[in-house]
């Protein structure tokens, strides 16, 4: 993972979880003028949704969307430069990631990404850790972490959704595909219109809910759930990644891909 915009830490929630149909809780990234990424407060919001998710028997699916044009474009570089003050401070950092998204796969109920605008680097690892990624037609997707290293486990759960040589094309090249793309390469399950996205994306909700008989929809989760990546192969990524950010011939060239590359 890596920063991914600039500006001041807006007091509004970062994360608004309300109860869109019976049964559905959506949960927006709530920071449409930083092209919602991630911080502290945004990942504390997602973890205390979650739980209410946990929690709550009425809630018996979870949507993850983003207000405004973006999904989320990764790490907020106002706290990145906490994040990467030294090598334990970025490995603390990886660790609350990684123990963040082991909770999507703890709670017993579906979780739907719905990529309503550009995902990549933190984005594409936060819709990754879900059970299902839909896109509007307006959405872009993709890995684009700046020499294509992540740190939220990009590298083992792209693999694992589009086949490894389809993720070496988007880890290699950088390129952010189109939904219809992204769709033929199994990346989303679905696509909709970017006019009608958010009431079809509750209407799938609606479906996936009517089907339910007593915890079934938690019984396929478990009986789904892929067994990688184990938490040695994040581990290494987080390795990996560490060894790449604090790389001296890294270093030299990052502010200038920050400077042309974020929002």
């Amino acid at each position: 993972m890596t920063p991914g915009s600039r500006g001041p830490e807006e007091s509004a929630p970062k994360v608004i979880d309300e109860v869109v149909a019976p049964g559905v809780l959506r949960c927006t990234l709530n920071r449409p003028d930083h092209a919602n990424m991630l911080t502290r407060g945004v990942m504390d919001g997602l973890r205390s949704s979650l739980t209410r998710a946990i929690d709550d028997d009425e809630v018996l699916i979870v949507v993850i969307t983003g207000a405004g044009p973006s999904f989320c474009e990764g790490v907020d570089p106002a706290e990145a430069e906490l994040f990467f003050s030294s090598t334990q401070a970025y490995r603390t950092f990886l660790i609350a990631v990684r123990d963040l998204y082991l909770l999507f796969a703890a709670v017993p109920k579906p979780i739907i990404a719905a990529v309503n605008g550009t995902a990549r680097m933190g984005g594409i690892e936060l819709a990754l850790a879900c059970d299902l990624i839909v896109a509007s037609s307006a959405a872009r997707l993709g890995d684009g972490h700046p020499g294509g290293i992540g740190g939220g486990g990009v590298s083992k759960r792209l693999p694992e959704a589009i086949g490894s040589r389809n993720a070496r094309w988007l880890m290699y090249t950088g390129e952010l595909v189109d939904a219809e793309r992204a769709y033929q390469l199994g990346l989303v399950q679905q696509v909709y219109p970017a006019e009608q996205f958010g009431a079809e994306v509750v209407a799938l909700a609606q479906q996936i809910v009517g089907r339910r008989m007593g915890s079934s929809l938690g019984r396929i989760k478990a009986l789904t759930m892929p067994a990688r990546p184990g938490l040695a192969e994040l581990h290494d990524e987080i390795d990996q990644s560490i060894r790449q950010y604090f790389d001296p011939d890294v270093i030299a060239g990052f502010a200038q891909w920050q400077d042309a590359e974020l929002p």
